[in-house]
């Protein structure tokens, strides 16, 4: 087996930080309008294909991330940033999983969202994804 090195890992970091960046664009506006419909307590007088494209557009978030995830889990890491890798797959993997709370908490066939665990899936969402930048951040201290 090939030892890992920097130059094999650096790739995998980028092109998974780039996928979560684009997807996070993607799916903020509908995110915004969510969040608008959720504090107006107007969910319900959302047009259902509206709220059905923005349920579908979460799950395909959601998807993504947990590729990203095994995108990770299968990289190469060198023996100098494991630690800090295992720290940055474990916010990254409660970040893929808080985005699928986040998606399960909208109830397409009657159109309702549940609130509690919607607020508690963005909040998660926050968190991790500061934990994730924060690894990011400390694996590109040791790189350069």
């Amino acid at each position: 087996m090939r030892k890992a090195t920097v130059q094999t890992y650096m790739p995998v970091l980028s092109k998974v930080i780039e996928s979560t960046e684009k997807m996070g664009e993607q799916l903020n506006p509908s995110f915004e309008k969510l969040r608008k419909a959720i504090d107006a307590d107007e969910v319900a007088k959302m047009v259902p294909a509206e709220f059905n494209d923005i349920q579908m557009e979460f799950s395909d978030g959601t998807e993504q991330y947990q590729q990203n995830v095994a995108q990770l889990k299968k990289a190469q890491v060198p023996v100098r940033l494991m630690g800090r890798h295992r720290n940055l797959l474990t916010a990254y993997e409660a970040y893929a999983n808080a985005c699928a709370a986040m998606t399960a908490s909208m109830n397409v066939e009657d159109q309702t969202i549940d609130v509690a665990a919607f607020n508690q899936a963005e909040k998660d969402q926050e968190a991790e994804m500061e934990r994730v930048s924060s690894d990011v951040q400390r694996i590109m201290n040791v790189v350069m």
